[in-house]
């Protein structure tokens, strides 16, 4: 019998350590899915977190080229309305000049001084791209001209400037001041 138990005995001893391999080896499998599913956890998280981090740098570079652009544009409007400012400043010494010019003078030289210093504010204000509006002769346009009277004149049909007492100035579009002036009725 000794015979008999002995291959038994030597059967489970075979048994047990290949039985224990497959434990470990199914062991080391559950650690490596286990590893694989954390694993892959993470990385569709650091997917989630990349792609937020997308996100927000492509808002910040949004927000950004909109500040760029709204500063830019107050800039413009900033140095324009500087520039409308400054001349409307300027506009009334042009306005006594012009008076000055039209006054009767026994001086010449006197005269001369005025006009000089007359055409160089008005050559000043035409860099600045300010211009005369022309009312004279011109249909009433209550965007440009500013109607202080209306009179009948014979020879010309109603609606038209016969007169101006102020002259009006206009920076491109913009209209500085409108013209002062008498409309036929």
């Amino acid at each position: 019998m000794e015979n008999k138990e002995t291959p038994e005995l030597e059967n489970q001893e075979t048994v047990q350590p290949e039985t224990e391999e497959k434990i470990d080896v199914v062991k080391g499998i559950e650690t490596l899915e286990s590893q694989l599913i954390d694993t892959e956890k993470k990385l569709s998280d650091a997917g989630k977190e990349l792609d937020e981090t997308k996100n927000l740098l492509q808002r910040t570079l949004a927000e950004y080229d909109n500040y760029r652009k709204r500063t830019a544009k107050e800039k413009a409007e900033t140095y324009g309305n500087g520039k409308t400012d400054a001349v409307m400043s300027i506009i009334p010494v042009i306005d006594t000049m012009e008076m000055a010019l039209s006054a009767p003078c026994s001086d010449e030289n006197y005269k001369k001084g005025i006009e000089l210093t007359y055409n160089t504010a008005v050559e000043a204000l035409k860099k600045l791209g300010v211009e005369a509006i022309e009312a004279i002769g011109e249909t009433f346009d209550p965007k440009i001209h500013n109607a202080v009277m209306q009179e009948e004149t014979e020879g010309v049909e109603a609606g038209i400037v016969t007169k101006q007492f102020q002259k009006g100035y206009k920076m491109g579009d913009k209209i500085i001041r409108p013209s002062t002036v008498v409309v036929s009725c």
